[in-house]
């Protein structure tokens, strides 16, 4: 026997000695079985109703934790997407894209505070972003093998997300992953990309404006989280922001 259970055997045996002496002495004193035992028969039937009550509190609370610590790490998990791959995406989508003014408000992210992000967050929940591809049919074929290149090169990466079962739990970023995973295969049956006609490349615009769309969804998500919880992350973001075309890496 360990001494872990030697403990717990003599610290119960300890509490069932004191019981006997706190309970004697009171008969002895008072002489009165009666009350002693009506006294313990009452605590006795309030033993299962304290078991109820902390056994669902104690549930409720554990489970509460392990929700926000597994939130706080998928949240985390978004950082790593961003820079392995959303980051990318985001440039190369938004500098194709015909209708640049739809994001124009995102440059000034800078300036926001939690309530311009919550207000973006429902905007763009509830409204899609205008985007098309802009690009001449000569240089079609260099800009889908771009995109391609770079989710062959992230596909490993992002499987193992989707692979993650905590994902579940993030509806919207589940969504992103889907429809990046959807163009992926898109792009990767079009053996030759300079075979892609107009008709074509329209339907792969409903495709990449799919993407698009969580993508800046995600990525305000994204920015509003570290805003709130990690201030210092959130200045690199600002000096790259993809939607804002003076933005400088370097410190000025």
């Amino acid at each position: 026997m360990d001494s872990h259970k030697r403990w717990k055997i003599k610290f119960s045996l300890l509490m069932v000695v004191l019981i006997i002496i706190i309970y004697g002495s009171n008969y002895l004193v008072l002489g009165d079985a009666e009350h002693i035992i009506s006294y313990i028969w009452t605590h006795l039937g309030f033993i299962p109703v304290d078991i109820l009550v902390v056994a669902f509190l104690l549930d409720e609370i554990i489970e509460r934790k392990e929700k926000e610590a597994m939130l706080e790490k998928l949240d985390m998990l978004m950082s790593t997407f961003f820079s392995e791959v959303g980051n990318e995406m985001i440039n190369q989508l938004s500098h194709a894209n015909k209708y640049k003014a739809s994001t124009e408000n995102l440059k000034s992210i800078k300036n926001w505070d939690e309530k311009d992000y919550d207000l973006k967050l429902e905007e763009l929940k509830n409204t899609s972003i205008d985007f098309q591809a802009d690009i001449s049919p000569e240089n079609r074929e260099e800009f889908l093998e771009n995109l391609r290149n770079l989710l062959v090169d992230k596909r490993e990466f992002i499987i193992n997300l989707i692979n993650n079962p905590n994902l579940l739990e993030k509806e919207e970023f589940t969504g992103l992953i889907n429809a990046i995973l959807h163009l992926d295969e898109e792009l990767e049956h079009r053996k030759d990309l300079s075979l892609v006609t107009d008709a074509d490349f329209a339907h792969l615009n409903g495709d990449m404006q799919r993407v698009y769309n969580k993508l800046v969804h995600e990525w305000v998500y994204y920015l509003r989280y570290l805003n709130k919880h990690y201030p210092y992350m959130i200045a690199l973001i600002i000096r790259t922001n993809p939607f804002d075309e003076d933005a400088d890496v370097y410190v000025k």
